[in-house]
């Protein structure tokens, strides 16, 4: 599987409200009823940044850009990222719908779970703390992967079995694509180059959060390993809250099929009907 990740923000004239809005019940409608859109994604998670967060309190600063949300949209293999920018349906009835300003940052990634507390479940609650890195200069990108994954990976496991702060922790490491595979499409201007993964962290609560980067036992060596392997003056983070909006990786598990997927439901009729006064045309 490969995790198309998206960090955007609003329109810098829009409110995070009205932006929150337009990305959680407008985006998330056009998503779930367009047909194409729930066979390539098969899994859809939002990002919410919580307000109020101060980089003081982080172990990387946040973004000068002030990132709103990130979204997280999990796909087969890379022809179904080429068909989610490109296909006919979702660039006709996605791509008119455009409420961000246009910069983002966006990533390709093989997401490993590196490790998780028994019993706990996605979606229940909690806060959750995702790193932007970028490799430090004369590290080559399998020397990243190979840091990150074994020795930056094994120290978090031994730092957490002996002081159970981390509830989840999963690595998404970059999936290289050809130039301008944006191109044409609405994330034409995004960031693709810059960064080399991504890290998530999901925490009880913010006081949990916090202590990563307050408690010296856990900042001193988890500093020094960021050292090691990234540019800890580029790394910048995002504190959020995460809405899995739909799951079909579970087997059994998974979120219901989208109805507009059942030929015979009222909402495939509406959708072969077309929707007037959006500025979205018929499905092709």
């Amino acid at each position: 599987m490969i995790n198309f990740i998206i960090a955007a923000r609003r329109k810098r004239e829009d409110t995070q409200d009205r932006y929150f809005y337009e990305w959680g019940i407008i985006h998330v409608a056009l998503m779930i009823t367009t047909p194409k859109v729930m066979q390539i994604f098969r899994r859809y998670v939002q990002h919410y940044s919580v307000s109020g967060v101060t980089s003081d309190r982080l172990l990387f600063p946040l973004s000068d850009m002030e990132w709103d949300n990130m979204a997280e949209h999990i796909i087969d293999d890379l022809d179904g990222f080429a068909a989610c920018t490109k296909v006919e349906d979702y660039v006709a009835r996605m791509q008119p719908h455009k409420f961000g300003d246009g910069n983002f940052v966006l990533l390709l990634g093989t997401p490993q779970l590196c490790f998780e507390q028994p019993g706990f479940e996605r979606g229940t609650g909690g806060v959750k703390l995702i790193h932007f890195l970028k490799r430090k200069t004369g590290v080559s990108n399998e020397a990243f992967n190979a840091a990150w994954a074994e020795r930056h990976n094994a120290l978090l496991q031994r730092q957490n079995a002996a002081d159970s702060l981390l509830q989840r922790y999963v690595q998404n490491r970059k999936v290289e694509i050809p130039t301008g595979n944006f191109s044409g499409s609405l994330f034409a201007a995004g960031d693709t180059e810059g960064f080399a993964g991504t890290e998530e962290f999901w925490f009880r609560n913010m006081d949990d959060l916090h202590r990563l980067a307050d408690d010296p036992a856990w900042r001193d060596s988890l500093m020094s390993s960021y050292a090691a392997f990234t540019d800890t003056d580029q790394n910048f983070s995002m504190v959020t809250t995460e809405r899995i909006i739909y799951d079909f990786t579970k087997g059994g598990a998974s979120s219901p099929q989208a109805a507009v997927l059942n030929p015979n439901s009222l909402e495939a009729a509406i959708c072969a009907q077309g929707f007037s006064g959006w500025n979205i045309p018929k499905p092709i």
